[in-house]
Parts: structure tokens; sequence; C-alpha cells
């Protein structure tokens, strides 16, 4: 979601982003250091602090570059598994319900109605199980809520489009609410083996709160989410996208990427609340997207004609 701050907070952004270890003061190319030595997992405490830096680096490069015209505030991306080499993306507020294919050098496969869904404020985006066994889902999450107002936000799903997909329909919709009352949110994980998911609030603290929704639900009557806890990214820090699979969990700023470990049998909820590290630092318009892909990950910006970024281990 694009948000405008007054002057003064601006000046102490940049000065806390300046002070801020580790971080860089060069123009993109993006590089810093990446994945996690081993951690135990744990669901009765939250690590402390802001994470520290990953032992290990990753490099960032442009792969490629989003020049059409329609696709200005991207803000949700995830990449196809049965699809070799296409990233799913789609716009923030204010946009029409569709979904792009798009190839990894940006280039526009697919552009994919979704008329049976409304798109107040969609924010992110992930794959993962539905309904129908050996489909992968596209989730979409209309969690957006800067001005902390929603009373319930939306979780949508679709069947992963086929090549050549114009149009897709019978969506389905879980309408949800968060026990601590409206949140402003902008990531969505979902577990791509059992369904669960949790989202990650987003505040300009850093203290980012998570909420768990378990993978089992009836979607078609409303759920409450459960409160799993908070962790810190650190000042100014506010969590605009994520992903996840089996071995890993990433979570985005503006200006960093954070990762957590998945040891063996923990869940979304377990990864998080174990260390996580800082392991890159970004350089873009606005960044908020996010995906994983076998090579490492990709993120991409909001605005016009933005690069495609591809972080992968260095050496």
């Amino acid at each position: 979601m694009r948000v405008f701050f007054p002057i003064f907070i601006l000046v102490l952004i940049a000065t806390a982003c300046s002070n801020r270890e580790g971080a860089t003061t060069s123009a993109p190319s993006p590089a810093s250091v990446s994945t996690t030595a081993p951690v135990a997992s744990s669901t009765t405490s939250v690590p402390a602090g802001r994470p520290a830096v990953c032992p290990v680096r990753v490099e960032g490069r442009e792969v490629g570059r989003v020049t059409l015209a329609e696709l200005n505030e991207i803000s949700g991306a995830a990449v196809s598994r049965s699809r070799p080499g296409v990233i799913w993306v789609h716009n923030d507020s204010g946009a029409e319900p569709v979904v792009y294919a798009l190839s990894q050098d940006g280039e526009l496969l697919d552009r994919v109605a979704l008329p049976d869904l409304d798109a107040r404020d969609w924010e992110d985006m992930a794959i993962g199980p539905g309904p129908s066994p050996g489909i992968d889902y596209l989730y979409l999450a209309d969690i957006g809520d800067n001005q902390g107002s929603r009373e319930s936000v939306q979780i949508h799903r679709i069947p992963e489009p086929a090549a050549g997909t114009k149009e897709a329909v019978a969506a389905q919709t879980l309408e949800l609410t968060y026990p601590t009352g409206p949140v402003e949110a902008e990531t969505l994980l979902v577990d791509r083996a059992t369904g669960d998911m949790v989202i990650a609030g987003k505040k300009l603290s850093g203290a980012t709160t998570l909420f768990g929704v378990d993978g089992t639900i009836d979607w078609s009557q409303r759920q409450e989410a459960t409160l799993i806890g908070e962790i810190q990214l650190g000042t100014f820090a506010a969590a605009t996208g994520g992903d996840a699979d089996d071995t890993r969990v990433l979570i985005r700023t503006y200006d960093e990427v954070f990762q957590w470990e998945r040891l063996a049998g923990d869940s979304l909820a377990q990864s998080l609340l174990s260390a996580g590290c800082r392991v890159a630092s970004l350089r873009e318009q606005q960044g908020e997207a996010i995906a994983l892909s076998g090579e490492g990950f990709l993120t991409l910006s909001e605005g016009i004609d933005q690069p495609i970024l591809l972080f992968a281990p260095a050496g």
C-alpha cells in the first residue's frame, strides 16, 4: 500500500537507516548476507531485539524488468511450481481483481481476470494446497487496512490458472477477523503442505504481530485468527510481504529481507518464534513483493519499469 509520511518522519527514517548495522550506502545491485545457522524451535518464547545479520552471503542481480504499464503497484508475488519460470503477481489497492503470469525476465504471459472477487486492498500472494488434492492454489490476501477500520478481511484462493487462461471463476473466500480488532497487514504466509496460514502485521515500530489460521478451518464460515505472538524487526522495519516453503520462512520490509530456518516438523509459527536473521539489504523504489524460487528468492517493487531481482548464494 502506498503511504506518504510527513517530511520530519522521512528524515527520521533516513537517519535510522543510515545508522543501521550492516546497512549499505551504495545504489543497486543489492547484496548482503544469507542463510541461517541451525536454531531450536519454540512456541513459548519470542526472541528479543532485532535479528542479527545472517552468516552466509547472498548476492542480488537484476534478471528482468516489469515494463507493463498496468503493473504499476505490484504488492504480491508467488513462483509457480507447476509452470517452470512463471511468477504470479498482482497490484495493490484500488486495482481490478486480476492476477498476472510473468516470465522471470518480466514478459507478460497471462492476464487472468477474477470477476467473482473484489479487490479492496490486495497486499500479498502465496501458493498452497486447497480442497482438490494435488493442485496448487493461489492465495490472495485482501488484508490491507491502512486506516485500521476494517471489521473483517478476506483471503481468496483459486486453482492456479493454466497457460492461456483469460478468466477464472468459482474462487473461495475466507472472511477473517482478528482477536485484537482491526490490523494493518501486508504479509501472508501459507504452509505448502498443510494450508496453515500466518498473517504478519505492519508497524513502523518493527513490532510485528503474528496471527495464525489453521489449514483445516471451514472457509464457508467467518473465522477468527489466533494471536501467535510478536517479533521485532527493528525501528521503521515494517513488514510488507513474505513467503515460506518447507525449509525457510522469509519476511521483507522496504529495505531488508529476514529469514528463519524451518526445522523438520516445525510449523510456520514455531519457525517464526525461533531466532531469525537478516539475509539481504534492498534498494527498491517501494518494495513490497517477495517470492521463493529454486535458486533463492525474487523481489519486486511498486512503480513503473521496475527490476525483478534474484537473490542467490554467492559464489
